[in-house]
């Protein structure tokens, strides 16, 4: 009997060593897919706030639950266990769905963009290519460039024609030439990271930042470019007034119909980062006129935070945008946005050259510190019949030297 007892409580033992065992493997997996779970939501622009919380609730249920289902005294708290679970589950796939649905179907202008499309000797590369003159050829000491995304394809263009290929190809690519976007260009070049930058005129704090180092800027402009405000390629509106376009911007126009008494929406007027070139530009539109705090979304920031930031354009169909005419024609090209006539004038090449339409930016190539022999002759370059030819098929308005 005693031997039966023996037999009975090593087989109990071993029931509950293996009940152990397996819950903590269940645990584990748990914690494993809660990982998984939040570096999912690392990657994605869901909120991360409310998708921690319930990835966290789904693990405590399922712990609960396999809790339940493993020890028999427990297992009144199965069925509370399972609810909750299911019940994140459903959230977890709804609040994607959600934010899918209200965001992230609308496209931003930069998602088609294949920028690898404008590197200088890719084999079917859309950089326009020219013959350069001996005399502004570089093949040592090769400056180091950046600047904004719609001036790419210009100074992409600037290495093909000058740059000795062999002696760019012993580097990294990132090193001689990048594309931050204006805000970020603007900063390196202050941290003396680049010798010189591609961009439209810096801001008022742009230049404050400079002072504020003992340096000052030196720009020269080459190009002409025209500032452009667009819409959802669906919305009816044609034409703005260039007043239209600062009441909006300080909110005192907020409604589609009171632009035109067909349309009807709460009018969506995306900006841009503080210190990008077409915030800028905006700015110098409103000249002493106050601009409406811009449109936020909430972002991923660094260690997990979260951010509350300027929202992206998104192309919903009640949506206001503003850009640069070569990047939404050429770069971002798919017949989901138009390019609204300002004062009656369209954006054209045409226009911009006669100088009647009414919103045009310089292109500049800028530096802060006395520029070398071969930023000399990139400068030169441009102002060449070669350099002339290069903005010019590429989709700018060539300035004449004086």
């Amino acid at each position: 009997m005693d031997n039966d007892l023996n037999k009975n409580s090593k087989k109990t033992a071993l029931v509950i060593s293996l009940k152990i065992l397996l819950f903590l493997g269940v645990i584990a997996g748990a914690i494993f897919l809660w990982m998984i779970g939040l570096l999912v939501i690392g990657f994605g622009s869901v909120n991360p706030v409310s998708m921690n919380i319930f990835w966290t609730l789904l693990l405590l249920s399922l712990i609960v639950l396999i809790f339940s289902l493993l020890f028999r005294k427990a297992r009144k708290i199965w069925k509370w266990a399972g609810s909750s679970a299911l019940l994140c589950l459903l959230v977890l796939c709804l609040i994607p769905a959600y934010r899918w649905y209200t965001v992230e179907r609308f496209k931003q202008l930069s998602d088609n963009i294949n920028w690898y499309a404008y590197d200088p000797w890719r084999a079917e590369t859309k950089v326009v290519v020219v013959d350069a003159a001996p005399e502004f050829k570089i093949s040592k000491d090769l400056p180091k460039m950046d600047g904004a995304y719609a001036l790419y394809p210009v100074y992409s263009g600037v290495v093909r024609a000058l740059y000795d290929r062999n002696e760019f190809e012993k580097h990294s690519r990132w090193e001689y030439l990048v594309t931050n976007g204006s805000d970020i260009t603007f900063e390196k070049l202050l941290k003396n990271e680049v010798d010189l930058i591609f961009s439209a005129p810096p801001s008022k704090k742009q230049i404050a930042d400079a002072q504020a180092k003992g340096l000052k800027y030196e720009i020269t402009p080459f190009a002409k470019e025209a500032f452009v405000f667009f819409v959802n390629s669906k919305n009816p509106i044609k034409n703005i007034t260039s007043q239209q376009i600062r009441d909006i911007y300080a909110g005192k126009i907020t409604d589609w119909s009171q632009i035109d008494k067909r349309l009807s929406g709460k009018i969506k007027p995306f900006q841009r980062n503080q210190g990008s070139g077409s915030q800028t530009m905006l700015e110098k539109i409103m000249g002493k006129t106050p601009i409406m705090p811009p449109l936020k979304e909430d972002r991923l920031a660094g260690m997990g935070g979260i951010i509350n930031d300027v929202a992206n354009y998104r192309n919903y169909q009640e949506a206001l945008g503003f850009t640069f005419r070569y990047f939404s024609t050429e770069m971002f090209k798919n017949g989901e946005i138009k390019l609204l006539a300002i004062d009656g004038i369209a954006p054209t090449v045409e226009n911009i050259r006669n100088g009647t339409y009414p919103f045009i930016a310089d292109c500049c190539i800028i530096t802060v510190k006395p520029r070398s022999e071969n930023v000399g002759k990139i400068v030169k370059f441009l102002f060449s019949p070669a350099g002339k030819e290069l903005i010019e098929k590429t989709g700018y308005v060539a300035i004449q030297r004086k």
